[in-house]
């Protein structure tokens, strides 16, 4: 059997320097992390992506020994399931080290993303949304598996190259970091056709635009990644606030010169304040570490502001 794995953690959430209230929210637990960004102005953003993550923190989906038990509650009759299942089972067969049963597990978070859909539109009407990334670290068959989840533009991003605090050297390869989950945005559409290069895609004036998200009552559906864990992997997971501000290059040297993941969360979000604060920044930067491993038991609650 193999070594059991767990999640050290470590997230902060900011307004900003020029927003006058934070409509982000973060949930942190023993399996999954996730990140939340509220649009729809003052109350209702923020009411928005604090039901998301409470949804998600509360659902016994992550704490239960044997996911199947998690009993799936389906959209109304009308959805695009079919195609959502369809899109799925393509992903999962691409990769040969992901068994074939985490499919279900995929249908399972889609189910309780589903879920946080309804709860925000039974207390906001469709006057509020929220985009949603996270992480879920799971074990299906003796192998440990992360499925990452995202709907909207808020990012998860995996360090690349040396491991964290490890030297860099040409056996090593440079320090990067690649991100997992693809924008569900106008900008990113444009840059798929290549219409917009990503550096436009920067600055373009629709670049806040997104194409979905959870409580509007449009189009929600999540992209689910299923890729393996490994210990020593270290996860990023963002609202625009932080990539808005930071590079790509900023964001890895960070990620893999500071060791404590909660310390490498307030390392990068000063960095973005510094650079403009113009909006909330909120990230969890999640390291896989074997349980056995007495730094497994140092993830810290976040700091909010």
């Amino acid at each position: 059997m193999s070594e059991a794995l767990t999640i050290r953690s470590g997230g902060v959430t900011d307004r900003g320097l020029r927003r006058e209230t934070n409509e982000d929210a973060l949930i942190v637990t023993d399996t999954m992390c996730a990140v939340a960004d509220g649009m729809g102005g003052h109350e209702a953003g923020e009411v928005a992506s604090a039901l998301c993550v409470a949804t998600l923190g509360a659902s016994e989906l992550f704490t239960l020994d044997d996911f199947r038990d998690y009993e799936i509650v389906e959209p109304e009759p009308g959805s695009d399931v079919a195609r959502f299942r369809a899109t799925i089972d393509r992903q999962l067969k691409l990769d040969p080290d992901v068994p074939n049963e985490a499919l279900e597990a995929v249908h399972r978070v889609r189910s309780v993303l589903w879920e946080a859909d309804q709860a925000i539109q039974a207390q906001c009407g469709t006057r509020a949304g929220t985009t949603v990334t996270g992480a879920w670290l799971m074990e299906i068959a003796g192998t440990w598996l992360w499925l990452v989840f995202n709907v909207g533009d808020s990012r998860t991003y995996q360090l690349t190259g040396p491991a964290v605090g490890e030297e860099v050297t040409e056996q090593t390869g440079p320090v990067g970091v690649t991100q997992l989950t693809v924008d569900h945005s106008e900008v990113q559409y444009l840059v798929s056709i290549g219409q917009l290069t990503p550096a436009q895609a920067l600055v373009h004036p629709r670049r806040n635009v997104i194409t979905r998200a959870l409580g509007t009552g449009q189009i929600w559906e999540p992209d689910v990644i299923v890729l393996p864990a490994v210990p020593g992997q270290r996860l990023l997971m963002c609202s625009d606030g932080l990539t808005g501000e930071l590079s790509p290059a900023h964001i890895a040297r960070v990620l893999h010169s500071v060791r404590h993941p909660k310390e490498a969360a307030d390392v990068l979000v000063q960095a973005a304040l510094r650079t403009g604060g113009r909006d909330n920044v909120t990230l969890v930067v999640a390291d896989v570490l074997e349980a056995s491993d007495p730094a497994a038991h140092t993830s810290t609650i976040p700091r909010v502001r």
